[in-house]
């Protein structure tokens, strides 16, 4: 994972070396606590390595990290999609010429679904229940369709839902599917 973030590993040692005998480091209790609340407040039941370590940038030691340019979101959107720094996301899984896409969701336990939801209702205008019932399938399909749009339409949803979710450090991610030549009439509606 670090060096899907970036690090160079040989840097770090020497760097985390250099600094260990004159600086505390943190406790693995305290890191594991950290790592438990995240993923409480993404509501999964297990605490990974993985997640540990995506902890550790917001302790002291994380500014090796910081120092190489990696982030915590670095992090996130590589555990989750398994996109790492630097490497362009296939965010349009459709090159073709369709009229209109689909707006897909992708899941990650990362993601907390009151964002999501928030994201349904305030980009898209869904109602509450909708994006509600959108956030459960995402979460037990492993994915979760947010409706038929225009092919502009739908790149500036995904658009803004990728940009809301990367300032606010959440490693969500949509893609666009093609829907065929479906007419306005036949879209869904987001409420």
């Amino acid at each position: 994972m670090l060096k899907a973030c970036g690090i160079d590993l040989t840097r770090l040692r020497r760097d985390v070396e250099a600094a260990s005998a004159t600086e505390p480091t943190t406790g693995l209790g305290h890191l594991l606590q950290l790592a438990f609340n995240e993923a409480q407040l993404s509501e999964r039941t297990v605490v990974t390595g993985a997640d540990m370590l995506v902890e550790l940038f917001a302790e002291p030691v994380g500014r090796f990290l910081s120092a190489q340019g990696a982030t915590r979101y670095d992090a996130l959107v590589y555990l989750s999609h398994g996109i790492a720094k630097g490497v362009a996301a296939d965010v349009e899984a459709d090159r073709g010429e369709a009229a209109y896409l689909e707006l897909v969701l992708l899941n990650d336990p990362y993601t907390p679904s009151e964002f999501v939801t928030f994201v349904l209702e305030n980009v898209l205008g869904m109602s509450r229940e909708r994006a509600i019932a959108i956030v459960f399938s995402t979460h037990a399909r492993k994915r979760g369709s947010c409706g038929i749009f225009p092919r502009t339409e739908a790149a500036a949803f995904r658009e803004k839902i990728q940009n809301l979710a990367a300032a606010r450090q959440h490693p969500l991610r949509c893609v666009l599917l093609p829907a065929g030549g479906a007419p306005a009439r036949d879209r869904p509606s987001p409420n």
